[in-house]
């Protein structure tokens, strides 16, 4: 007989292995369930991985080995590991920017051999211990970086690089460095690209960028430089100097070389003078606005003072007489702005050999007077822009400005212009004056007032902007042979429309504004007009328009403040198939006798703006809004009237008749009296 013996150790260790196989289990399918949830949460085109915006607080581990990009952007991540970083060992594109950074293991990035662009912008690389931990390490094969918003300030920026020496992008942008060294991009020598803006740089030392000889775009925007002097970098191609303090630049006095620069922004400075880019032959766009320069009259008599730089003479490489006139500086030049400026005058030869120029933008200055009368005068001119200036005179050639589309002399003091200003402009296409105090003349062969302006005949013009002139009076003919397209006259108040004003542009005319002159008659036949589309007449006195019996293509009406009672569907009909869009708030309507208008309401086929708020009367009782009104209120409204009708008609028969019997009785009364006494 056999005795079996209970042992509570090895019952105990049996318990406790179950146990522990429950664990592994349990951990083993929170693995498993916590992978499915990176694969399921992130989502992935062929081998990019988007993970962006998941609230993610580590780098997921259950992707696919073979990932080529991964965008971890706008989670949470404090710190990148380099397990499981470090499984995904074929990734090219790593963004891991708008996360909450600070710490990255040693040799992270150095896992990761195929690893060409990181991501790395607004985390807080600055105050972690990421800089203490050697940085970023060495980065053979990476090309691009970006470490913008990161606050990284003077001297940390160096132990973060490291040695990249494959690295062509580099953006600093939106940190917080005063100062660049002449060893801070000593690791970087293949950078092709280097963004800078807003940060606070003060100075910039010599050399700073001698280690970067392939350095072709360079953004200091939004800095706190004062002055760039000995400019060398003969290598830049894009130099962005915006949103600074800078007073003055200058090139080096003896380039090693021709500089390449094409591309130069210096707007929003502190510039007195137009800068000295004579040593810039390259140079196709200049943009200096919002500066404080002043273009000299001349040169200083007698010339000692040529190369004064107080004088702003010496500045000017077009008109400097000690420079050498065949070289032409700027002559490659296609855009240049002038604009937000102080200056009150264009010296005589100063856009003489700018015979590139394609774009001048001249606008808000303190000009008085602009001319290009010499023939062949900036040839590749398109645009001109002179406007909100002081301009009183306005002298342009015959042959000058020959490609000249867009000209626009917009919120001046022009009047009193030379006839045919602008009849030899053979390319204009876009002509603004409005705020002006121009006037048109009538049509070819017809006298018109001194100082008036030909519009007819220039056979180029499509736009012609006319707000705000002071018109008195628009004489027939005024546009004749030039097929306009676009022609506003709004904002000219009493201006008398003659009969035959529009003639000639019934074929071309497609938006034609009135607005704000007080017509009350209309002296334009509308539906004449096949190709008008847009047709502003608001803030007029008008109550009546033309009738439009046939289809026509007006697609939008205005007739917001006018006098506007009744548009009966005899004068509106020929609008149905076109019309998409009516503005009719400010009128007197009627809320009967609208048949037309009350049809588009409820069709839905014309858009009426603001329905809701449209007003109309019945009668002389209170305003209602034209939405809510039906057509049995407009037949007890007409019931109503009828019997008015009845009742007057009713009263004055009686009142007739009264007084007939009242007239026969007296004059029976009278006989009788007579006979009485006799």
């Amino acid at each position: 007989m056999e005795y079996l013996c209970f042992n509570p150790l090895y019952s105990h260790a049996r318990a406790m292995s179950h146990q522990i196989l429950l664990l592994l289990a349990v951990l083993t399918l929170s693995l498993a369930a916590s992978q499915h949830r990176d694969q399921v949460s992130c989502k992935m085109v062929d081998k990019e991985v988007l993970c962006q915006g998941l609230s993610l607080l580590q780098v997921p581990s259950g992707l696919p080995r073979d990932i080529e990009a991964l965008n971890l952007s706008g989670n949470q991540l404090r710190s990148i590991l380099a397990s499981p970083l470090g499984f995904y060992t074929a990734i090219r594109h790593l963004d891991l920017s708008t996360n909450e950074i600070s710490f990255l293991q040693p040799g992270v990035f150095q896992a990761l051999p195929h690893l060409e662009h990181i991501n790395l912008a607004h985390n807080r690389l600055a105050v972690g211990t990421a800089l203490s931990t050697g940085g970023l390490g060495p980065l053979p094969h990476v090309l691009s970086l970006d470490l913008s918003g990161n606050s990284l300030y003077s001297g940390l920026v160096e132990r973060l690089l490291g040695e990249a020496p494959a690295l062509r992008s580099l953006s600093l942008a939106e940190n917080s460095l005063t100062r660049l060294a002449r060893h801070t991009f000593g690791g970087t020598p293949a950078l092709e690209r280097l963004d800078l803006h807003s940060n606070v740089l003060m100075d910039i030392e010599d050399g700073a960028f001698d280690a970067l000889p392939r350095l072709a775009h360079l953004n200091l925007s939004r800095n706190s430089l004062t002055c760039i002097s000995d400019f060398s970098l003969q290598q830049l191609r894009v130099l962005d100097l915006s949103c600074n303090s800078i007073e003055a630049f200058q090139t080096a006095p003896e380039p090693r070389a021709e500089y390449q620069l094409t591309w130069l922004d210096l707007r929003e400075n502190k510039l007195l003078h137009f800068p000295d880019l004579a040593a810039l032959p390259r140079l196709t766009f200049l943009n200096v606005s919002n500066n404080l320069i002043r273009l000299p009259a001349g040169p200083p008599p007698g010339g000692e003072g040529l190369h004064a730089p107080s004088e702003g003479w010496s500045a000017l490489p077009l008109l400097n007489p000690s420079r050498n006139a065949s070289a032409h500086p700027l002559s490659q030049l296609l855009n240049l702005d002038l604009s937000y400026n102080e200056i009150e005058l264009i010296p005589q030869g100063f856009l003489e050999h700018l015979t590139s120029l394609r774009f001048l933008n001249l606008s808000r200055n303190c000009l008085r007077a602009f001319e290009a009368q010499r023939a062949g005068s900036l040839p590749c001119l398109v645009l001109l822009d002179v406007s909100h200036n002081a301009l009183e005179m306005l002298e342009l050639g015959a042959r000058a400005l020959g490609s000249l589309r867009t000209l626009l002399l917009q919120d001046n003091a022009l009047r009193d212009l030379p006839p045919y200003t602008f009849a030899g402009l053979v390319s204009l296409q876009r002509l603004n004056l409005q705020g002006n105090r121009v006037s048109p003349c009538g049509g070819p062969g017809e006298p018109g007032p001194p100082g008036c302006v030909a519009f007819s005949g220039i056979s180029s013009l499509r736009i012609l902007n006319l707000v705000d002139n002071e018109m008195e009076m628009l004489r027939a003919g005024a546009f004749l042979h030039t097929p306009l397209t676009e022609l506003d006259l709004s904002a000219n108040p009493g201006l008398d429309v003659a009969i035959g004003a529009l003639a000639g542009l019934e074929a071309s005319l497609e938006v034609l504004a009135l607005q704000g002159n007080g017509l009350a008659v209309l002296q334009v036949d509308l539906p004449c007009f096949s190709c008008l589309k847009r047709l502003n007449l608001a803030e007029n006195r008008l109550s009546r328009l033309p009738a439009w019996t046939q289809a026509v293509s007006l697609e939008v009406l205005d007739l917001r403040n006018n006098s506007f009672s009744l548009l009966p569907g005899s004068a509106m009909g020929g609008l149905e198939t076109s019309l998409r869009r009516l503005y009719l708030q400010g009128n007197p309507l009627s809320c009967c006798g609208n048949g037309w208008l009350a049809s588009q309401l409820h069709q839905g086929r014309v858009d009426v703006d603001a329905t809701q708020d449209l007003i109309c009367r019945f009668g002389s009782q209170e305003e209602v809004s034209l939405s809510h009104v039906r057509p049995e209120d407009c037949e007890k409204g007409g019931l109503k009237t009828v019997n008015l009708i009845i009742i007057l008609t009713f009263t004055l028969v009686a009142a007739i008749l009264l007084t007939t019997l009242a007239t026969c009785c007296c004059v029976r009364r009278q006989k009788f009296n007579q006979q009485f006494k006799a």
